[in-house]
């Protein structure tokens, strides 16, 4: 009806994808299954061309940073430390909050193409990372929201990984905002609903009494840009003095892209015609 906005999305196998490319454990695998959903639904509201965005997650947890890059339905991510493993909780749950940390920041990159990017960043509060988002989007945005995310996954395998985003628009009503307060238990197990239903079937039975309008279904997938002339710019973004180092070596240099873990060899031969175009520019 116009008075609230609202985004699901289920990013099941580019979670499966993204644990078997960092060969991650499964308290890994949780922390990224969230962060996946998170990142694509502040990815996707951006319209402009060639826009990006960066979610970096950094705690204190024995996991490191957590950092996930979308274009547009394009995503990737990466992690500190992807096997590192921690002890479940209650026998089920996986303690996302260990891995990240309580103590750090969420930082928010918004690259829309031209003009200088917008940094959002606020302390983090509990690390499951859907509270930090949202708290996210209040402190920085001033958008009050309501966001699930929840990823469920066992010994390598991901059953499912998605989330919903809910945002109340000007002129919301009181009657509105009561009956998405009565819906919060719902969303809180996002992961298992997403499991057993589709999406339209979830969003068409819990706000069936809404006025449900569906403006848009975006596929997403899991995708590195990386590249070997991103990677030779790299190099030379080091600087003559250290191109000069690798070439007196006289070994080659492999280079790994840290969100696809592609390898790319450099010979010594391809590192002087890199020095030479350093020296050029």
């Amino acid at each position: 009806g116009g008075q609230v906005r609202v985004m699901m999305c289920r990013t099941t196998r580019m979670a499966q994808k993204a644990c078997d490319i960092h060969q991650a454990s499964d308290v890994a695998t949780a922390a990224m299954g969230r962060v996946l959903p998170g990142t694509s639904m502040l990815s996707v509201m951006l319209k402009e061309e060639n826009s990006s965005v960066t979610l970096t997650m950094a705690g204190d947890g024995p996991g490191g940073r957590v950092i996930c890059v979308g274009h547009g339905n394009n995503l990737k991510i990466t992690c500190d430390n992807p096997q590192v493993e921690l002890p479940v909780i209650d026998e089920v749950r996986q303690d996302v909050a260990g891995f990240i940390g309580k103590n750090g920041r969420i930082t928010v990159v918004k690259d829309y193409g031209k003009g200088e990017p917008y940094t959002g960043s606020v302390q983090l509060v509990s690390g499951e990372v859907a509270e930090d988002l949202a708290r996210y989007y209040k402190v920085s945005e001033q958008t009050p929201t309501v966001l699930a995310l929840g990823c469920l996954n066992q010994s390598g395998v991901v059953l499912s990984s998605g989330g919903i985003l809910v945002q109340t628009l000007p002129g919301c009503s009181d009657e509105v905002i009561i009956q998405l307060d009565n819906m919060l238990p719902f969303f809180a197990g996002i992961s298992r609903e997403i499991y057993d239903r589709g999406l339209k079937t979830l969003a068409t039975a819990w706000f069936r009494n809404m006025d449900l309008e569906i403006l848009e279904e975006t596929p997403l997938f899991l995708h590195c840009d990386c590249s070997r002339d991103k990677m030779a710019a790299a190099l030379i973004a080091t600087g003559k003095n250290e191109l000069q180092k690798m070439i007196q070596e006289d070994k080659d240099v492999e280079l790994v892209c840290w969100f696809c873990r592609a390898k790319r060899n450099f010979t010594p031969g391809d590192l002087t015609e890199l020095l030479e175009k350093a020296v050029k520019a």
